[in-house]
């Protein structure tokens, strides 16, 4: 019996390590895939847009005080001609956040580099914002913003998955809704926040069926 169960941890930790490996595989190819792009239509490359981005975009203190930290995606088209379209933020963060990453690409206007196909003129460029001192288990951004943090160290990533899984187990549902709403902030890409908001909005629609 005991020899079955050291197999079967064994088989979980390879999977879970697999599984791992497997998103930091997708996420080194997603960065790799936005690096070549925008080593090819911005000038100077991926290492000037994020120098630039740094000298003009500033980390709100409304944002610092409430520890607003995430994954934003900006989505925009530059033609191949040059001209810079409007640009959507996909995974806002809020708190003045969406306004300093807009105000930073209305500045790139004029600065990109022209095209010869169609193809390079989509952009989807995820940016990170963390505060100093944040323990994060995510670096999906194609760079990392780093803000002061307000005075205190702000909870990471594995604070607020540890409490949803909580909340989820005790079949409180709308409670886990609210740090997986955080999660998903912390990281659009991780498909199992998702997977866990579904069970949690289940959960809330069973109880209100029983309640009938």
């Amino acid at each position: 019996m005991a020899r079955f169960i050291n197999i079967f941890i064994i088989t979980l930790l390879l999977g879970s390590t697999t599984y791992a490996q497997q998103l930091s595989s997708v996420a080194k190819s997603r960065k790799k895939q936005v690096s070549d792009q925008l080593d090819y239509r911005f000038r100077g490359g991926v290492y000037t847009f994020e120098k630039l981005f740094n000298s003009i975009v500033t980390y709100p203190d409304y944002a610092r005080k409430n520890c607003i930290q995430g994954i934003i995606i900006a989505s925009f088209d530059v033609t191949c001609d040059g001209q810079l379209g409007f640009v959507t933020i996909k995974n806002p963060l809020h708190y003045g956040i969406d306004d300093e990453v807009k105000k930073f690409f209305i500045s790139t206007n004029g600065k990109w580099n022209k095209c010869h196909d169609k193809k390079y003129e989509h952009f989807e460029i995820p940016i990170q914002f963390r505060l100093a001192g944040t323990e994060s288990i995510t670096e999906e951004g194609i760079f990392t913003f780093e803000g002061k943090n307000p005075g205190y160290i702000c909870n990471g990533e594995a604070y607020y998955l540890e409490k949803a899984k909580k909340y989820l187990d005790k079949g409180k549902g709308k409670k886990a809704i609210n740090y997986l709403d955080i999660l998903i902030r912390l990281d659009p890409y991780n498909s199992e926040y998702f997977n866990m908001k579904k069970q949690a909005i289940s959960m809330g629609k069973s109880s209100k069926k029983k309640k009938k």
